[in-house]
């Protein structure tokens, strides 16, 4: 559990760093205004892409166990949460950022064949057996 605790927090770590890279980066290539068009087409690219990355990276860390993979894609929704809440950006972001983060899970728990049954607890067949 301490594992898939950990994959998730280093995961969601990781997809924020991909999302403002994309974000950025994208911005400043296309030249693209704040609250322009092209400028929250760009931020629906890094939401989905730090979504996917946080997901695959919680899942390559916790055993392809489905369920953290969402909670990191959800998480980095609710990071995209944060981001329309604080600038005046346009409606239709709300649900393009939701259908982003759960294209994403979904993405990365069909790409890792992950499942969403419970990983099986390690038999220690000796007392300090590692």
């Amino acid at each position: 559990m301490l594992r898939s605790l950990f994959a998730v927090i280093i995961a969601v770590i990781a997809g924020l760093g991909l999302a403002k890279l994309v974000e950025g980066g994208g911005a400043t290539l296309l030249k693209a205004a704040p609250m322009s068009a092209a400028y929250q087409a760009i931020l629906l690219l890094s939401w989905f892409l730090g979504a996917f990355a946080a997901a695959l990276i919680a899942l390559a860390a916790a055993r392809r166990w489905a369920p953290v993979g969402v909670i990191a894609a959800s998480s980095m929704f609710l990071s995209a949460i944060v981001a329309l809440l604080s600038a005046p950006l346009s409606w239709l972001l709300w649900p393009g950022g939701a259908m982003a983060a759960a294209a994403a899970a979904f993405a990365a728990i069909k790409l890792t064949n992950a499942t969403f049954a419970a990983p099986a607890a390690r038999q220690k067949d000796q007392l300090f057996n590692d």
